[in-house]
C-alpha cells in the first residue's frame, strides 16, 4: 500500500481513496471487500499460493494507466493480479508479460 501512496498525489476518500498520476487517475480500494466476491475456497487456493496477503481493488481509466502503475509498483513484491477477466496471474508474470508485450491488454487476451 505504501508503493501506492508514493506512487503519485494520493488523497483518502470516503468509498475510494484517490491517486492522481500524470494524466490517469485511480480508485483505491484497500478495505479487502472485494474478498466477498470469492468463494472461500478460491480464497484458501491463493493464500495457499502465496500465503497472507492484502487484497486491493484498483479502479483505472485504461489499461496503459495501469500497466505503468503496477510496473512501477509491483516489481519486487509476490502476489497475485486478478484480471476480472478469469484469470489470476503471478506478480512475477505480470511484469514478464509487460516485457515481452509492451501493449498487452489482458481483456482482450483470454481464451487465445
Amino acid at each position: 500500500m505504501a508503493r501506492l501512496q508514493k506512487a503519485g498525489a494520493y488523497s483518502e476518500g470516503e468509498t475510494f481513496d484517490r491517486l492522481d498520476r500524470g494524466e490517469c487517475s485511480f480508485g483505491v480500494d484497500a478495505s479487502g471487500d472485494v474478498l466477498d466476491e470469492f468463494d472461500e475456497e478460491e480464497v484458501d487456493e491463493i493464500r495457499q499460493k502465496i500465503g497472507e496477503f492484502q487484497a486491493i481493488t484498483l479502479e483505472y481509466p485504461g489499461v496503459s494507466c495501469i500497466r505503468d502503475l503496477l510496473g512501477e509498483v509491483i516489481q519486487g513484491l509476490s502476489g497475485l493480479l486478478d484480471t476480472n477477466y478469469g484469470e489470476l496471474i503471478e506478480y512475477g508474470e505480470v511484469l514478464a508479460r509487460f516485457q515481452r508485450e509492451p501493449l498487452w491488454d489482458w481483456r482482450f487476451t483470454v481464451g487465445e
